[in-house]
């Protein structure tokens, strides 16, 4: 591993660990409505499907995915670099009475023997990675034969005109409506952020690619709407956002 690697990794662990404890009050990272959870829910049961699988939720954070899948029964694992965030996911499925299994571990790195998982998930994790390919392969790697991996994200980067001033819009009513830029802390552009490979291509056709060529089966992308984005000021706040999940099996 070179050192702009660890460089970058370490980066990335005090970013998530600092916002740890307002990292779920941040609009697109925790739940802030029923109508929120239940799309949210739609979403995860269709990429995921089956039922009681052994998931791994890898950059689980303050475990956002892996509490909302075990709700369904699904028998999950969430792994995250930031020992702050896992805090908090522990502490949320302690209030939920949720059996969730949450362990440290760097996301390019497991530590988990071949073919164990079900699903392979994450949301919101492969942008961060300085090596997608390595991290894509890992997560490839702990799925069992038939597994599927599901990458939830979006393309932040890439936006029409049309978007760039929609964006533009959403942030002058964001400042109207709640007081205040709404970008916490977890949201500023570091400067080693701008270097990260995904930050640089069009998504979810970069997502494809690497998972194509890496031999995964039946990979294929879809957009939805921001589950945030209900109603008319909701939708002109968020509604901008470019999101996506990908799916493929091993």
């Amino acid at each position: 591993m070179s050192t702009q690697v660890k460089e970058v990794k370490e980066k990335i662990r005090q970013r998530w660990n600092e916002s740890a404890g307002e990292f779920d009050q941040c609009p697109g990272h925790g739940i802030h409505s029923a109508e929120e959870k239940q799309a949210w829910q739609r979403i995860l049961l269709k990429a995921v499907e089956g039922n009681q699988l052994k998931v791994l939720d890898v950059g689980t954070g303050t475990g956002f995915i892996a509490l909302l899948l075990a709700e369904y029964g699904h028998c999950v694992t969430g792994v995250d670099v930031a020992e702050e965030m896992l805090a908090q996911a522990r502490m949320k499925a302690k209030s939920q009475s949720l059996k969730v299994t949450f362990q440290a571990g760097d996301a390019d790195e497991l530590p988990f023997q071949d073919k164990v998982f079900d699903v392979v998930i994450n949301r919101h994790v492969l942008w961060t990675m300085a090596d997608p390919e390595k991290a894509v392969s890992e997560w490839a790697r702990v799925l069992k034969p038939g597994g599927k991996l599901v990458i939830i994200d979006g393309d932040w980067n890439h936006f029409s005109w049309v978007k760039k001033l929609w964006k533009l819009a959403s942030t002058i009513t964001l400042r109207i409506t709640e007081g205040a830029d709404s970008s916490s802390k977890s949201h500023d552009l570091r400067d080693f952020e701008k270097d990260l490979p995904l930050r640089k291509q069009k998504r979810p056709e970069a997502d494809v690619r690497i998972l194509r060529a890496l031999g995964l089966k039946n990979t294929q992308a879809a957009g939805f709407k921001d589950p945030r984005a209900r109603g008319l000021v909701n939708n002109l706040k968020y509604g901008y956002y470019q999101r996506f999940v990908v799916t493929a099996s091993k």
